[in-house]
């Protein structure tokens, strides 16, 4: 049943340590409707959700299908990177201090709510507009978003398309680092940790001992809520499609149609309020670092290096056999 050839790409130190279940599915990947060139998996790629963790898929935007599997639960879930002027040796002292007052902060763990208290109607504005949102009333800086993917914003968000469980899950969530994987850490650069150091400076790594916050998070219970509501309807919605999966983790729908444009509109807002929640975040580390230290966070240099989701489907332009197509790619922790 497979249209297209499945690719891993490792070591083969890598290949043997991977599970049974990375070859299956990366296998099932490959026999959907409309999928095109090849159904991938990355090195660090594991057993998921109906696609491995670290697949990427295409399909055509015209015939081929969009899967919830093929995105995840948590809905663009990623990572963000911010620079400190500060070193190892100014900020070990204060640690402890620094560490506490961003667990007092940034809320975290299952069902923790934020500070950012808004209207329905502010929540669903949010959802369209992402991480320009939380900028436009103060929680960050306008360069924030140049260097965020999709200017932390991705198009085709249609908040009428989430369900109101979805919404009262997700509207108190602003600003808060969830459980599991998730995590916010103060790092530092080793000696000698430095790969490419030319390229470094231009990103804002200078030296070893200097100081950066990494955040890892995403959508949190909204996000959750529409990847379990999609695929209900999409299971249900198969047969009218003529649709058969070898996966029941793989439910799909064709990308142009009702059900598949609804959950697109629903998926690219849940991936707007992730961006959102890390900008809220963001706002938060600064106000903490400006705190315990005593300096404006301009001053400590807390700038945003990268914002990048592993999550999402985008529609793209790609050549596909020597064709210009317009596909729909799935990143499943992958970017």
């Amino acid at each position: 049943g497979m249209r297209v050839p499945a690719r891993i790409y490792a070591s083969e130190t890598l290949l043997t340590q991977m599970d049974q279940g990375v070859f299956d599915q990366v296998t099932n990947v490959a026999c959907l409707p409309g999928i095109v060139r090849a159904a991938l998996c990355m090195p660090d790629g594991h057993w998921g959700y109906g696609f491995p963790i670290g697949g990427v898929a295409a399909f055509r935007a015209d015939t081929g299908v969009i899967s919830p599997g093929g995105i995840g639960f948590d809905i663009n879930c990623g990572m963000r990177l911010l620079r400190t002027t500060l070193t190892e040796d100014e900020v070990r002292p204060r640690l402890r201090e620094l560490v506490e007052a961003l667990f007092a902060r940034v809320p975290s763990g299952v069902g923790a709510k934020g500070f950012v208290h808004c209207t329905e109607a502010e929540f669903r504005q949010m959802l369209v507009e992402g991480a320009g949102w939380c900028v436009a009333r103060g929680y960050g800086w306008p360069e924030d978003l140049e260097r965020t993917e999709g200017g932390g914003c991705l198009p085709g968000a249609d908040p009428s398309t989430v369900s109101q469980r979805a919404i009262s899950r997700g509207m108190d969530q602003l600003g808060t680092l969830g459980s599991g994987n998730h995590y916010l850490e103060i790092q530092v650069v080793p000696a000698g940790g430095l790969h490419d150091p030319d390229v470094g400076r231009v990103l804002g790594v200078d030296h070893p001992g200097q100081v950066f916050v990494m955040l890892h998070c995403g959508s949190r219970g909204f996000g959750h809520q529409v990847g379990t509501d999609y695929l209900r309807l999409f299971d249900q919605a198969m047969p009218r499609y003529g649709i058969t999966v070898k996966d029941r983790e793989l439910a799909c729908a064709p990308f142009r149609s009702a059900e598949g444009q609804a959950y697109f509109g629903a998926m690219t807002a849940a991936a707007n309020s992730a961006f959102a929640n890390r900008q809220v975040i963001t706002h938060r580390v600064r106000e903490v670092f400006a705190a315990v230290l005593g300096r404006d966070a301009r001053e400590l240099g807390l700038s945003v290096i990268y914002d990048v989701c592993h999550n999402t489907a985008k529609v793209e332009r790609h050549q596909v056999d020597g064709q210009w197509l317009e596909v729909v790619v799935h990143r499943k922790g992958a970017t």
